[in-house]
């Protein structure tokens, strides 16, 4: 919803209570030429219909907001006032008008009833054509307007285009239903409220600079006479505008139960022991990983449905084309019958209702980890070696790799490496190393490198471990994946600068072993996701 919108309009309004009468001639908008301008309100026609006093009683109580605080002026008052609006009123027995006057007794309630009943049947200029037209109404809801409906709710005989002298009343023979936004449907409906409660918990109001009134300067900082708020939420950034009206999006929500199940198991993998606002950190990066790969916008991810489609967070240079899915509507698709239950439409898209959750972790946040050799920053600290970066061209090569060589010839060198966002869950240790034909392609020396390795980590309560891996020696033939081991980390270093986690490479050739090589070729370290042996 593009709340500033509203704020600024909010202002507008109650400004105008004391504006001087509007001396524009409406003929042009609905009347005829011979038939003069009616010299009568909105508010007096409202007050002069009688099967239109429930409306008019829910006008007298919901109060008008500015800036997220009640004012004194009521949308009654609004529609006497010398602001022109459009109306479409229901009439009496077509919606609870006790229900609304019971939510207009407190403050929250009376916004919530302004936004989702008032302001629904009102908007802001006139309009006196039925034909199909899409109206954005005081709350910024787009409602379509066509052949004598409003929104889908029939107009009562010879009810419309009723002339006020500060707009048009068309009356109803129904209540128009409010229709979420996606962001209004995950923060306001209890059956959501699982995913919802992440959303609001980084909502917050913030003061839009160029559409607030400066009144001075006080002890160097700004004073606004007039200020105007917006609401921002940071997940906006990660997501998209989940609150836009003007947007068409499909977001995959997961029922409470559900989302209660696999957010407790995020949460393990996002574990940052006992560091500054840990359970901050924790919260945060587990609720965006989950989230990240549940909301699609039509207009760009969703073009070629049945063969594939990639959420809002997919990146177009990723190598590894994360946050893409493929037969997304066949049997075991995300959008499919095998995990969607049905559709809410909302006013900027469609919620998908998950009754089973349609990804691994694998998929969406427990990723393989790689530290790339040539990535010299991340080298912590080296003994009796030097090493060099190599280009070469390899399908099953990154571009380049580390050539780490020993100072003398019975040098047993040592290397270590920072192994930046990993989670503290079970990975399979692995070090790639290259045959020395990258470099000479008629190069026969086939001896292997051997070397040990020793993984150093946090525990939980911030003291330092480490765990030394057996003796491996690499496959001199080909690019070989060397398993070093496999460990559970214990705690993660996702999203933070200093990693907590890192693997020192040894040479272990003795000096009698001569079929060795002490100079190895390092593609890269990775570290791959093991949850089988976890289960």
């Amino acid at each position: 919803m593009k709340t500033s919108n509203k704020f600024k309009f909010m202002v507008m309004a109650v400004a105008a209570l004391a504006a001087a009468a509007c001396t524009d001639t409406w003929d042009e908008h609905y009347g005829n030429g011979s038939s003069p301008v009616s010299d009568k309100t909105l508010l007096q026609l409202v007050e002069e219909s009688a099967d239109l006093s429930d409306f008019l009683t829910v006008l007298q109580h919901t109060h008008v907001f500015n800036n997220n605080k009640p004012t004194e002026v009521t949308y009654a008052e609004l529609l006497g006032s010398d602001q022109t609006f459009t109306v479409w009123a229901p009439k009496n027995g077509t919606f609870n008008v006790d229900s609304l006057l019971n939510e207009c007794q407190t403050v929250a309630g009376d916004s919530m009833c302004g936004q989702h009943f008032v302001q629904n049947h009102i908007a802001h200029y006139i309009s006196n054509n039925t034909a199909t037209k899409s109206v954005m109404m005081l709350n910024d809801k787009y409602l379509d307007m066509e052949n004598g409906t409003m929104h889908g709710v029939s107009y009562e005989p010879g009810r419309a285009n009723e002339p006020a002298m500060n707009g048009i009343l068309h009356v109803l023979s129904g209540e128009i239903p409010y229709i979420y936004n996606i962001y209004e449907g995950l923060t306001t409906l209890p059956e959501y409220a699982g995913i919802g409660s992440v959303f609001k918990k980084y909502e917050k109001l913030e003061l839009d600079e160029n559409s607030s009134i400066q009144s001075g300067i006080v002890d160097g900082n700004i004073v606004y006479s007039d200020s105007v708020l917006y609401r921002s939420n940071i997940l906006f950034n990660t997501f998209d505008r989940i609150n836009d009206e003007d947007s068409n999006f499909i977001m995959l929500v997961p029922e409470a139960q559900i989302w209660d199940k696999v957010y407790g198991e995020a949460l393990t993998y996002f574990n940052y022991g006992n560091v500054n606002k840990a359970d901050s950190l924790q919260q945060y990066y587990a609720g965006t990983a989950l989230i990240r790969d549940l909301v699609y916008n039509r207009n760009v991810g969703c073009l070629h449905m049945a063969d594939s489609v990639y959420s809002t967070s997919y990146v177009i240079n990723d190598e590894e084309q994360r946050h893409v899915y493929y037969k997304p509507l066949a049997p075991g698709g995300i959008f499919s019958s095998t995990y969607v239950r049905d559709t809410m439409e909302c006013s900027n898209g469609a919620i998908y209702n998950l009754y089973d959750w349609p990804f691994t972790p694998e998929q969406i946040y427990f990723y393989p980890v790689k530290t790339e050799g040539e990535n010299v920053s991340l080298i912590r600290e080296y003994s009796l070696c030097t090493y060099s970066v190599r280009s070469v061209v390899a399908d099953s090569v990154s571009d380049n790799y580390l050539v780490i060589s020993p100072q003398a010839n019975n040098s047993q060198w040592r290397m270590t490496f920072q192994i930046p966002e990993v989670l503290s869950g079970r990975y399979d240790v692995c070090a790639v190393v290259l045959p020395r034909t990258v470099y000479d392609p008629n190069n026969r020396n086939w001896y292997p490198c051997k070397f040990k390795a020793t993984l150093n980590y946090v525990n939980e309560d911030g003291t330092n471990g480490s765990y030394p891996f057996d003796e491996v020696q690499n496959d001199p033939y080909r690019v070989d994946t060397v398993k070093l081991g496999t460990f559970t980390i214990p705690v993660c270093s996702y999203g933070q600068t200093n990693p907590v986690v890192s693997l020192r490479l040894e040479c272990s050739i003795a000096a009698n072993q001569f079929r060795f090589n002490r100079e190895m070729y390092l593609d890269c370290l990775y570290f791959k996701p093991n949850r089988e042996e976890e289960e």
